[in-house]
């Protein structure tokens, strides 16, 4: 396998890429995600394999110090087989050639003498300045020799997208790529996050996942920003944000029943399968609603907790899953106390909440950390599917 560079990426894949897959990196205009191929690049070299940078949109040096720069080191190139065909050559060709077809020739004895006299193992192409030399379905075509490599090179490349989701099935289809990542950028339910799709990957069959991400030290990190907790009053709420956080705060006061109330807010922190999580629970009683569109406008998940033993909950719950909704922001339903006897089934949860079946109802106890890490686990993969 061949690493993105990338852990989240890397997890959801299966351990990383199939020697001698197809690899498209697709970009939206404006995505800051240049960081996808170098992190592959990188990773590639670290573990000693030989490879092929086509970039004849820019010379090598640019390239080596765009990549430190994102990076925050050098890509390490001493001592590793990497060989390139870069602005320079492609305007040589240019140059000395006539017509589009004797450049193809050209482009191609290059790449597989290239390929060949380094026993070449990956190839890293951008394909924007090809794909305007030669149409999509050309440029690819300049790879045709490589049957005469000693072995099969594993193909990764680099695409700025104007064209959306019917160019991304095109490479599914038609061009038999193996794996397709989008990565594109989102107003919803965040003012602007930028975020990956795995759209296809022909050997992990899996949900088309969407997820958040951020740059950090020349890494991307899968980000899970801020998760609102909120539900009816005394349903369990504070015990939930307890539980998950390795720290957190939280300012209660007695209800009329003698139990604790939150009259604030709860704040808790976890860090959860490379994902940083910062949970916010609200209060339950309808007078602090106010304050939920204003958490859930920056949030991009929730965990709506009802007491499972309490069917006069549902009205309440009904109501703030609605308001949730209402946002766009995925939430999962934890039905609290289900060690207790006289609980609802989650039929009558979900008939009671009006919700589809797509929606997890999960049945938990608060007290037990275990059951509430996999709320959030359960939130976080509902998150990755969700259709902002």
């Amino acid at each position: 396998m061949i690493s993105t560079g990338m852990d989240g990426i890397d997890d959801m894949l299966g351990g990383g890429i199939p020697e001698g897959s197809k690899v498209l990196y697709s970009m939206e205009p404006g995505v800051d995600g240049q960081l996808f191929m170098i992190s592959t690049l990188h990773e590639a070299l670290a573990k000693g394999r030989s490879c092929l940078v086509i970039l004849p949109h820019t010379t090598v040096d640019a390239f080596l110090h765009d990549a430190e720069n994102l990076l925050g080191s050098r890509l390490g190139t001493s001592g590793k087989t990497i060989v390139f065909f870069d602005a320079v050559d492609r305007d040589r060709i240019q140059r000395y050639t006539k017509d589009r077809k004797t450049a193809a020739r050209e482009w191609q004895g290059r790449i597989t003498k290239l390929c060949t006299e380094n026993h070449i193992d990956v190839i890293f192409m951008y394909l924007d300045v090809i794909y305007d030399d030669f149409g999509l379905e050309g440029g690819l075509g300049l790879l045709p020799s490589l049957q005469g490599c000693d072995h099969k090179p594993t193909l990764i490349i680099e695409h700025l997208n104007f064209e959306g989701e019917n160019l991304l099935m095109k490479f599914i289809g038609e061009l038999g790529f193996d794996l397709v990542i989008s990565i594109r950028g989102s107003f919803l339910p965040t003012p602007h996050f930028n975020l990956f799709t795995i759209v296809h990957a022909s050997w992990s069959p899996q949900p088309k996942r969407s997820v958040p991400f951020l740059i950090s030290g020349g890494r991307v990190v899968p980000y899970i920003p801020k998760i609102v907790v909120t539900g009816p009053p005394e349903s369990g709420k504070s015990v939930f944000v307890a539980h998950a956080s390795e720290n957190g705060l939280s300012v209660d006061r007695r209800g009329l029943s003698g139990d604790t109330t939150t009259v604030a807010m709860d704040f808790g922190w976890v860090r959860r399968k490379d994902f940083d999580i910062t949970l916010y629970g609200t209060p339950g009683q309808p007078r602090f609603d106010p304050m939920i569109p204003v958490l859930l406008k920056h949030a991009i998940g929730v965990v709506l907790v009802i007491d499972a033993t309490k069917a006069d909950q549902i009205a309440r719950a009904r109501y703030l899953y609605r308001m949730v909704t209402e946002l766009k922001v995925p939430a999962v339903i934890a039905a609290n106390k289900n060690d207790l006897q006289g609980r609802m089934s989650e039929s009558e949860i979900r008939d009671g909440l009006g919700i589809a079946k797509d929606i997890p109802v999960l049945s938990i106890s608060a007290q037990r950390r275990e059951d509430v890490l996999g709320v959030l686990e359960s939130l976080v993969d509902f998150i990755t599917q969700f259709s902002y």
